[in-house]
């Protein structure tokens, strides 16, 4: 059922997926997916979660090579690849909001700190005698930047920034931000 969905956000759009999309791609009726999930927002936000324990996965598999400006880079980098590689459905964590007075899953908060301690990690060599909660700090900004230019480059509306300059987008972003730490 998640990848039936997925490959209809994938293929087609948040805009065309439904529940009845999704039972004739699973070959199920519209039912069967509420005996599973409590409604179209359950489904989807599980994907969300899915999505971004796959994004912690691809953050961990860059490797460390001591250089603290070279792994940030390749963290940023790979966090747009992922973002880039997986378009549509990334677009469903800007697209799609939950309804009001339903709460985020603690495993969707669980993956972005996930992605915050990996950046921490790589910045932390870059401010020594910072406190932890200035680390914490400038590692969510960081995130937040990186996270803002693949939430633009996914959609390719920007003049300037596309997929194909994304990559060029963050290395400046980074190398600005990391000269600001000094």
């Amino acid at each position: 059922m998640l990848g039936a969905t997925r490959e209809i956000v994938e293929k087609k759009g948040l805009a065309e997926l439904s529940a009845r999309e999704i039972a004739r791609g699973i070959g199920y009726s519209a039912g069967t997916i509420y005996n599973v999930f409590e409604n179209l927002d359950d489904l989807l936000i599980t994907i969300q979660i899915e999505l971004l324990d796959d994004a912690v996965l691809s953050l961990q598999s860059v490797t460390n090579s001591g250089d603290a400006r070279h792994y940030v880079d390749e963290l940023s980098a790979a966090y747009i690849d992922f973002a880039l590689k997986n378009k549509r459905v990334w677009n469903l964590l800007f697209q799609h909001c939950l309804a009001n007075n339903t709460a985020v899953p603690a495993s969707f908060h669980d993956n972005i700190n996930k992605m915050i301690e990996i950046v921490k990690i790589a910045l932390a060599p870059l401010m020594a005698g910072a406190t932890a909660e200035t680390i914490d700090r400038k590692a969510r900004v960081m995130w937040a930047g990186v996270h803002g230019i693949s939430a633009i480059a996914v959609t390719d509306k920007a003049p300037n920034m596309t997929s194909q300059t994304a990559q060029d987008f963050v290395k400046s972003f980074t190398a600005t931000y990391l000269a600001g730490l000094k």
